[in-house]
């Protein structure tokens, strides 16, 4: 497994972010609000949730916003928007530097951004991604030349509490048993990630504190 890395606080002007890595990926999550938004953004029963992905090169392409879009889809399923109708929440996310985690590392950006902005979210989430080589071998947390070399890639999201399957992710073909092989590998590998949101969160208060 990877190492993973993570300053918050990153920008002063956001009311939360966070500067995320998982070995040479590195994403930067900005999240703003609940805050005011333009008139055909209000809801009258909840927020209005806003991601934005852009990745580190160049404009924003079809795979870009697939990406975007499962992020959001996520995000959705554990922000408390029904307790700021006629607000907006937004997630920036912006790939800094790639080495084939970028989905992982964006959710789990994400994460520690809302978590920082103190955002009132049902659950957590961590995201690990994992590979199948042609030897059936799998991988946690990837390089990108190991994802080009593999047969398979999926990527899920796990709630903090249960360690339950929130969204997943799947490039390749993957047979039943394979697929449950890499859910469980993945699973293990979430439990390392959500202590490290622990000490992270925990290292935060204390220099706070003192």
């Amino acid at each position: 497994m990877s190492q993973h890395k993570c300053e918050l606080n990153f920008l002063s002007r956001s009311d939360g972010s966070a500067l995320y890595s998982i070995g040479n990926t590195v994403a930067l999550a900005s999240v703003n609000g609940p805050g005011d938004t333009k008139k055909s953004n209000r809801l009258y029963n909840r927020s209005h949730l806003d991601v934005c992905y852009s990745p580190c090169t160049g404009q924003p392409m079809i795979g870009e916003r697939a990406l975007e879009a499962i992020i959001a889809r996520t995000i959705e399923q554990v922000v408390l928007v029904h307790l700021h109708p006629r607000t907006a929440i937004n997630v920036t996310i912006q790939e800094m530097q790639s080495d084939g985690l970028a989905l992982s590392t964006s959710v789990n950006a994400a994460c520690m951004a809302l978590m920082d902005a103190a955002i009132q979210m049902n659950n957590i989430f961590a995201a690990v991604t994992c590979c199948i080589t042609g030897d059936d071998i799998i991988k946690i947390e990837p390089t990108e030349a190991e994802i080009k070399e593999s047969v398979a890639v999926a990527t899920f999201v796990f709630e903090g509490l249960g360690l339950k399957v929130l969204s997943a992710h799947q490039e390749g073909r993957l047979n039943e048993e394979t697929f449950q092989s890499c859910l469980s590998k993945c699973q293990i590998a979430a439990k390392d990630v959500f202590n490290f949101y622990r000490q992270t969160m925990e290292k935060k208060y204390k220099d706070d504190i003192y």
